[in-house]
């Protein structure tokens, strides 16, 4: 009778773990977002790569593939967006198939699948090239002085840069079109949107005495005339007890121990020395990690804010998960005084989430330009690299929502509208008034 009870236990075991593994290969297999994605991409082939025929459309097939299999707009009724895309593929597919063309390169690719990627209007979803060894223009001292050449190779500049309009991915178009002046600057980009590059770069301006011709050869980045030095000091702060103001300076949003320490060291510094006013200095943040913001606010006199809420999609289930009233521990000593965000358009992403966090919970006031994407997008990415170009492909899967859903579909806009350039002297002027 034992054994029979014993045995009994035993098929019932195996039976549980039977069933677990197969929960856990079922959900590695057709659930887990992340499932066959790479942590980091490895570099593209060189842009004038040959491919066939076969090959663009086996890696147009596996962007669109994706898509579908990860983005949650996929998942979402009567996305026009989605129509979008999917009419495009059939387009540039078939294209494809009917130019009869031999052999494509890597450039060529990169072209269709951003038609392609465009009509997502997805900031986060890209198309890109992976380039390990990029080579830019010679000297960046007439960009600077002079600003945007009227001319590239006697192109018209505004003609390129509606091409470059239409296979670029984002979300605004201030955005996308602030971000000109850096592409032009890269010997890939340039070739991406058509620029011969074959013999340098000539690049026409206008200026008072007339237009001024300048020929650029490509080099890589640290032989640049002009080019900002590489600056390691991401994350720092200065405090001003004259005008009891402290200014906090964040280039990435990267949380780390280094942030966490940094943060710790300087809200220590504004508690030691009574300081009334903190600026938050996010001009040029491309973003990364939000939890840089969340660290922060804990060291703020409250207790607690909201958060926003979001769709996230695991296989072909898109769950939705409710808006949040967030909980603190504040620290010891925590700051009740003023609190001013500088932003601009590349305030992106993370950055842009921790102007809303402080903008829709009414903690400060923000003063610049208007955030380079939407609180209302889709964001949190996964990576692939194209089966035979190896163009870095990201997709979002999930779909965030702005707290002050009253503001739904706005960028952040700033309490006060200035040149992003004049954002701290502005911040200054408010304190001192």
């Amino acid at each position: 009778m034992k054994s029979k009870v014993a045995k009994r236990v035993v098929i019932v075991s195996i039976s549980v773990l039977s069933i677990a593994l197969i929960l856990f290969l079922g959900y590695q297999l057709f659930i887990n977002p992340y499932r066959g994605t790479t942590k980091k991409f490895i570099a593209s082939l060189p842009v004038e790569s040959e491919l066939t025929e076969k090959q663009v459309l086996k890696d147009i097939d596996f962007t669109v593939k994706k898509l579908r299999e990860r983005h949650p707009a996929w998942l979402e009724d009567d996305n026009k967006n989605v129509a979008a895309v999917e009419d495009a593929y059939k387009t540039e597919r078939q294209q494809v198939i009917d130019d009869g063309v031999d052999t494509y390169t890597v450039i060529d690719e990169w072209r269709i699948i951003g038609r392609i990627m465009h009509q997502l209007y997805d900031g986060h979803s890209r198309i890109s090239y992976m380039d390990d060894d990029a080579y830019y223009i010679d000297d960046f001292t007439q960009l600077k002085e002079l600003g945007l050449p009227s001319e590239i190779n006697g192109i018209p500049t505004e003609k390129i840069v509606d091409d470059y309009l239409e296979i670029f991915q984002y979300e605004r178009k201030e955005f996308a079109r602030a971000c000109v002046d850096h592409f032009i600057e890269n010997e890939s980009c340039l070739e991406w949107v058509g620029v011969d590059t074959s013999d340098g770069v000539r690049f026409t301006y206008d200026t008072e005495e007339g237009k001024k011709d300048y020929h650029y050869s490509f080099v890589p980045y640290e032989q640049v005339k002009g080019a900002e030095e590489e600056d390691d000091e991401w994350v720092s702060y200065e405090i001003d007890e004259r005008t009891s103001t402290a200014v906090f300076t964040l280039e990435e949003c990267n949380y780390d121990d280094y942030y966490e320490s940094t943060l710790k060291g300087f809200f220590d510094q504004v508690n030691e020395k009574g300081i009334n006013n903190i600026i938050v200095d996010l001009r040029g943040n491309g973003g990364g990690n939000s939890y840089v913001a969340d660290a922060f606010l804990q060291y703020l006199d409250i207790d607690g804010y909201d958060s926003w809420s979001s769709d996230v999609r695991y296989g072909n289930f898109l769950i939705h998960n409710e808006p949040y009233h967030v909980d603190i521990q504040k620290k010891e000593n925590a700051f009740s005084g003023n609190i001013y965000m500088l932003t601009d358009v590349y305030t992106y992403s993370a950055a842009m989430d921790f102007t809303m966090l402080i903008s829709d919970n009414n903690l400060g006031t923000v003063i610049g330009e208007a955030s380079g994407n939407l609180p209302d997008a889709y964001g949190d990415i996964l990576r692939f690299s194209l089966p035979n170009s190896k163009l870095g492909l990201t997709i979002s899967y999930k779909n965030w929502h702005r707290i002050e859903q009253s503001k739904k579909g706005e960028p952040i806009e700033p309490d006060y509208v200035c040149d992003p350039k004049e954002a701290l002297s502005k911040a200054k002027q408010l304190i001192s008034d």
